[in-house]
């Protein structure tokens, strides 16, 4: 009961929180907002030209409004006392982690970002997902396959529909020489991306190494948080369904070797997700190949085993402390360790499933006479039902040190951790701008309009793509607009009970490399709100505005 009206009360205070904070209007210098972009930007010689053509108008101050990015709600927990003067940076350009992978890849191919903390140094995926995490262990996340590198073998969100997915495993596993063809109807979206028969450049069939688009970002120096929105994938791509969830991670460097991973998973699709594992990932065995699983009690008991088709190790989460941790040695409290910290489910999101809301894991191997990879598998299951247009809280920790350190810090966080659903209401509003006919959200240029930061009931994203082969600019509702489409015979036999569900469907190639996913711009409305005296967005010069968007409305 103590846990659930703390749940109570964080999610209220959550809410007032976002209606409070933008009560007052956030002003920034234009050269001021063109340096931040240039220390932080993928383009750093375009910002740099930027920063040079505006240096004169430094002076002229803009109303940048609230983002997107501001939709996090507040922890409640404190960095570690006296670790306010440890470093912690960030660089969106490519850094080399320094760590051994499989031969044949390479991680520029998936790096986005990478974070100095407090003990421990990240590398964060194309998609936000944790594709390195080095601490005094060395490097601690897998080796990764030469089949789709960085999707599965890192830190990272997954969801699904059971009642769509469960009959396509359940036709697979009666019938295995129709897994191929079969294959596009599954129904499984990844943060990190989509499956890849290899990491080769020049595949015909799929693209190689297409990561999950994000389409936000902001480094917090102050705070010491990256904060990132991802547009999550179907990873068995080709696919006939189309993913609708938007990811939001905001990594917070807490001092004293814990990382926070406070996350928001936005359903703008038109299926519910009743599935999670969050986080879904795993640890590089022979860098720590001693588990542990802490016990209700405050002690902690060793742990082992193969995670295969059968037969995996699994806990109930209210039958764990909350946490595990993977060592070196268990016999030396000095040992270089790192914990994970995933709640203990005390508010019972399952509604009465608790039996479900479980943590798994075991190094990775199909079963007997299989090779064993260099993979702890690990998976915080969950069974939230989170219907289309709902956002749900997610949050949990990784705490890098000695073993004495990492249990200490992680039995006074597995309180802290859990996922729970979060309304958004009376949103603040987004600022737009167009800059010599560029539409963005950092203030260049002139004011062209604004749209809702948050996603409030009825409101859907609003996205900006770019057309690649002729650098239109596209404002859509449809992040699939620019994406090929082509029509998919139905694998199942006329006699099964989904025949009906798969006719006369069609597979999407959202990786097309002509498309750029360029920024989530807001959320908006179609009905115009009675007090509103905004109207339909009027799409300045040169850019489109796809069908999926005609009938949207400015929010000012």
């Amino acid at each position: 009961m103590k846990q659930t009206t703390s749940n109570l009360m964080y999610k209220t205070l959550a809410h007032t929180f976002s209606l409070m904070r933008f009560k007052t209007l956030r002003f920034i210098p234009i050269g001021l907002a063109v340096s931040m972009i240039a220390a932080c930007s993928e383009k750093p010689d375009t910002a740099a030209n930027e920063a040079v053509e505006l240096k004169d108008a430094a002076e002229i101050k803009v109303d940048l409004g609230a983002s997107v990015l501001d939709l996090f709600p507040d922890t409640g927990v404190d960095p570690v006392e006296g670790s306010a003067g440890a470093e912690s940076s960030c660089s969106f350009s490519y850094v080399p982690s320094g760590s051994t992978w499989r031969e044949g890849l390479n991680e520029e191919d998936v790096f986005y970002a990478s974070i100095k903390g407090d003990g421990w140094i990240m590398g964060v995926g194309k998609g936000g997902s944790i594709y390195s995490l080095r601490g005094p262990y060395g490097e601690s996340v897998p080796p990764q396959r030469i089949e789709s590198p960085w999707n599965d073998e890192v830190w990272q969100t997954v969801a699904t529909n059971e009642d769509l997915i469960g009959p396509i495993h359940e036709y697979q596993a009666e019938h295995r020489d129709q897994y191929r063809v079969t294959e596009p109807l599954m129904y499984f979206i990844h943060q990190s991306g989509i499956y890849t028969p290899g990491a080769k450049k020049d595949d015909g069939g799929k693209s190689a190494a297409f990561y999950s688009p994000t389409l936000r970002e902001r480094w917090n120096a102050d705070t010491k948080t990256l904060e990132l929105v991802s547009w999550m994938q179907q990873a068995h791509t080709p696919c006939v369904w189309k993913s609708g969830l938007l990811i939001y991670t905001a990594y917070r460097d807490l001092g004293g070797g814990i990382l926070e991973v406070n996350k928001v998973l936005h359903n703008f699709g038109t299926e519910k997700m009743n599935y999670t594992n969050t986080p879904w990932g795993g640890i590089r065995h022979s860098s720590m190949p001693h588990g542990i699983m802490a016990k209700p009690d405050g002690g902690w008991e060793a742990i082992d085993g193969i995670y295969g088709w059968t037969n995996i190790p699994t806990k109930n989460l209210v039958d764990t402390g909350g946490w595990m941790a993977w060592t070196q040695d268990p016999k030396n409290e000095a040992s270089p360790s790192l914990a994970l910290v995933f709640g203990t489910d005390a508010n019972d999101v399952s509604k009465g499933r608790r039996m479900d809301e479980a943590i798994r894991w075991g190094k990775a191997g199909s079963g007997p006479g299989s090779n064993i990879r260099d993979y702890q598998v690990t998976e915080r299951m969950g069974h939230p039902v989170i219907e289309p247009g709902d956002s749900w809280s997610i949050r949990w920790y990784m705490v890098s040190g000695s073993f004495a350190d990492v249990r200490d810090h992680a039995a006074k966080l597995a309180d802290k951790a859990f996922i729970a659903p979060i309304h958004y209401e009376n949103s603040p509003t987004q600022s737009l701008w167009v800059d010599q006919g560029i539409v963005n959200t950092e203030g260049r240029g002139e004011k062209w309009g604004a749209l809702l930061a948050f996603p409030e009931q009825g409101a859907v994203p609003v996205f900006l793509l770019v057309d690649k082969r002729s650098d239109k600019q596209v404002i859509s509702a449809d992040i699939y607009a620019l994406a090929e489409s082509e029509a998919y015979p139905n694998p199942l036999p006329e006699d099964h009970a989904e025949y009906q569900r798969y006719q006369n469907r069609k597979i999407y190639r959202q990786y097309s490399p002509h498309i750029g996913y360029e920024s989530l711009l807001g959320y908006a409305h179609v009905k115009q709100d009675e007090d509103s005296l905004a109207g339909k967005i009027q799409i300045p010069e040169g850019v489109e505005l796809h069908a999926s968007a005609k009938a949207l409305r400015f929010a000012e």
